[in-house]
């Protein structure tokens, strides 16, 4: 994102002299687009933080010079490259980022970004509709596609399962968990590191076990982590549980599926377990302009990729005290527009 701004040029902004939407509907969406180019043309492969000559850029990449020199000008513009005549170097934040060297890239998550986008042509038939038109986007996706959507989860995953588990208490007592949707695993590996009476199944897709098991693997986490191929929606879950964690999994369904959810979980508990909800959720940022346009923007993702919405707390508590939660507590992450709720049998 573009974030350096001139003492003149935030006068004109806040004034509304320079138009918001020159910005809105025409630099942030074409820079996301140059973003996703860069990375899944290798542009961004031929980089280091040393300068390069952009013909030499061009040929590495197997694209033309000057569509090389125009994307690396937009990742200049949002502060991943700096251009020095016609040499490119990375940035410190581009190398962390985008350079195939650094142990934090972000690629996969662009990829998928990039994946996304190219459906929003239909955006405006899921706006008059309600609903999308097609099948739920899971339904749809390739081998590829779905590499790209658990790689990506790992992507963002990766900046805060620390965070997130400092956040939810564990007793001595808690030894079985589910995870459900819970993909890599990353947040149940890292639950029964700090906790080692604690084991954990994650129940998810087909798809995504390579990917539960690589990060198991990574993680030497196979004796308390395991995966169990399962749609939780649809089949049974497994019974007295002490924890039950719905990581980014509300938004996915509406209030009806998600009350069915809440019921399930609530009858596979043991008394006094708990369901942990991490998702987006809306009002949970007050004023903040940030946090609005994370919660609004997913809720509209996701409506038209899955058929879901985000929601705000007392959404959440409808729904789960409907099922026999007596107890609900927010807690806020780092990350604008998300948080933990943790609800009580």
């Amino acid at each position: 994102m573009i974030y350096k701004f001139s003492i003149i040029e935030k006068i004109l902004l806040a004034n509304d002299i320079i138009p918001h939407p020159f910005a809105d509907a025409s630099s942030s969406v074409g820079l996301g687009f140059a973003l996703g180019s860069a990375v899944k043309l290798k542009i961004t492969d031929q980089l280091t933080l040393a300068a390069k000559e952009v013909k030499d850029i061009a040929r590495g990449a197997n694209v033309s010079e000057t569509g090389a020199e125009l994307i690396l000008d937009c990742l200049d513009a949002l502060g991943y490259v700096q251009k020095e005549g016609t040499c490119y170097a990375f940035t410190k934040r581009g190398y962390k980022n985008l350079s195939t060297e650094s142990a934090h890239n972000f690629r996969h998550f662009i990829l998928f970004c990039d994946y996304l986008y190219k459906g929003y042509i239909h955006l405006d038939e899921t706006i008059r509709l309600g609903r999308r038109a097609q099948s739920n986007m899971l339904e749809e996706m390739s081998a590829y596609e779905w590499e790209l959507f658990s790689r990506a989860m790992i992507d963002i995953s990766s900046t805060n399962y620390k965070e997130v588990a400092g956040k939810i208490q564990v007793s001595k007592t808690d030894t079985k968990m589910l995870d459900l949707g819970g993909s890599h695993g990353l947040y149940s590996i890292e639950l029964c590191r700090r906790n080692p009476g604690l084991k954990s199944v994650i129940l998810d897709l087909p798809p995504v076990k390579k990917y539960a098991d690589e990060c198991i693997g990574k993680h030497n986490a196979g004796q308390q982590v395991s995966f169990m191929a399962s749609d939780f929606m649809k089949d049974e879950l497994p019974q007295h549980n002490d924890l039950i964690l719905s990581f980014n999994i509300i938004h996915g369904l509406n209030p009806a599926e998600n009350e069915q959810l809440a019921q399930k979980v609530y009858n596979s508990l043991n008394p006094g377990g708990r369901y942990i909800i991490l998702d987006q959720i809306k009002g949970i940022g007050g004023n903040s302009q940030l946090s609005k346009a994370t919660t609004s923007y997913m809720a509209l993702n996701l409506l038209h990729q899955a058929g879901g919405k985000t929601y705000s707390k007392d959404e959440v508590d409808s729904f789960t005290r409907k099922a026999g939660f007596n107890k609900t507590a927010l807690k806020k992450l780092n990350a604008p527009g998300f948080g933990i709720i943790v609800c009580n049998k």
